[in-house]
């Protein structure tokens, strides 16, 4: 089938979950199907994108429209509009332009998009539409809404909950496929858009990358660890609970307890919280040393959606995990099985200082939680699934036409 992949930045280089799913979606197409590239992003990052995934017939990328360059006065002027600064930062008329040449050169198969906010451009075509949605971001904004207390951000979180609600549900009902990555959010599509079918494609793990550690003597007693972009509201707003609510309540039972926050782009919040004993290291070049490191490894998030990338690779390095239920939304894990939920601060303090006393279920923990990453979340059992997708619509789309004779 001849795919025009449609994506709002360039999946390289992948320094961030978003990324990275794009990049391994994309990748998965490209060895089953022509796909041609279209999105926003750098000259070399076109160039880049070639060498890594050879298989793709065609890329190309625009500069980032002005509001996506300019975040925040991109927020503020995206208040007074009745559509997302989501939506907003990435339409433009060039992009338009772009899509339109793109479908008069070739008879494409599928218009296959990344993130509801890259959809709302026009498509001049029968080709069949699939909206990767990555998450159900509407929902992602009224758990932030809920969640936060200051007014001000308060206030913005409620108005992109409204505005993004409708952008991407009106977006949604145009799709021939919605792909979840959670069950929870294809039940919210199925909610709110009930006529459009929907497919959980969850996140994965690339499990030759992210190996067990060869040298189980490099691990750091009483450490624990979290990883994640840290300009991410979810991401920063989860580690400011953990270090107001939890870690003190493991410091009074593990005094030595060590925490590495890993991860780019970390707000002040966090950086000023910095110690001895809390290390918060912002941009690194490769995570898996720290997450090698550690003893226990935590995800203390209290909202966002979809599925952590960031289990799938804990799991496939073997590590035991402290979560809470939104956090490991989307990942089949058991509690008690395959790594420790817990919710309230309280609960997720015991959770931590259990772990990090019992290293026989440090190890059944990891065992089983590796079992899972390679089963159901390496990328190419997730690839079968969306190309099982892919054939579904096909077929569905052959025997409409047969109809329509």
């Amino acid at each position: 089938m001849k795919v025009l992949f449609l994506t709002p930045f360039s999946p390289v280089p992948a320094d961030f979950g978003g990324a990275l799913r794009v990049f391994h979606i994309l990748r998965q197409l490209a060895r089953r199907h022509e796909v041609t590239v279209l999105g926003y992003g750098e000259p070399q990052h076109a160039a880049q994108l070639r060498r890594e995934i050879p298989e793709v017939h065609n890329v190309r990328f625009l500069s980032h429209p002005w509001l996506a360059r300019n975040r925040r006065v991109g927020q503020l002027l995206s208040t007074f509009s009745r559509h997302s600064f989501f939506q907003l930062s990435v339409v433009a008329s060039g992009m338009q332009r772009a899509i339109d040449d793109a479908l008069e050169r070739e008879p494409f198969d599928v218009v296959h998009t990344e993130f509801s906010h890259m959809g709302p451009f026009e498509l001049k075509t029968r080709a069949l539409r699939v909206l990767d949605a990555h998450n159900v971001e509407y929902d992602n904004f009224r758990r932030m809404w809920e969640t936060t207390k200051a007014p001000l951000r308060k206030g913005h979180y409620l108005l992109e909950y409204l505005k993004m609600r409708h952008d991407e549900l009106a977006l949604s009902r145009s799709q021939d496929a919605l792909l979840a990555t959670s069950e929870r959010d294809a039940e919210i599509f199925g909610r709110d858009v009930p006529g459009v079918p929907r497919h959980v494609i969850p996140n994965g793990v690339d499990t030759a990358y992210f190996t067990p550690s060869a040298d189980e003597a490099e691990e750091e007693p009483h450490s624990l660890v979290f990883t994640g972009m840290m300009a991410y509201v979810p991401n920063y707003d989860g580690i400011g609970w953990f270090l107001d609510e939890v870690l003190p309540l493991i410091e009074s039972r593990v005094p030595g307890v060590k925490l590495y926050v890993v991860g780019k782009n970390p707000p002040e919040s966090i950086t000023s919280r910095a110690t001895e004993r809390v290390v918060v290291t912002g941009t690194v070049p490769d995570v898996r040393p720290f997450v090698h490191r550690s003893s226990v490894y935590i995800v203390p998030l209290r909202m966002g959606g979809g599925t952590r990338l960031k289990i799938a690779e804990a799991l496939s390095m073997r590590k035991p995990i402290v979560t809470t239920r939104i956090g490991c939304e989307g990942i089949d894990l058991v509690d008690g099985e395959s790594a420790l939920l817990a919710d309230s601060a309280p609960a997720f303090a015991n959770a931590v200082v259990r772990l990090l006393g019992d290293a026989a279920l440090r190890t059944r923990l990891a065992g089983a939680g590796e079992a899972l990453a390679k089963s159901h979340y390496e990328w190419s059992v997730i690839g079968d699934r969306l190309e099982e997708v892919y054939r579904s619509l096909a077929r569905t789309s052959g025997e409409r036409h047969q109809r329509a004779r």
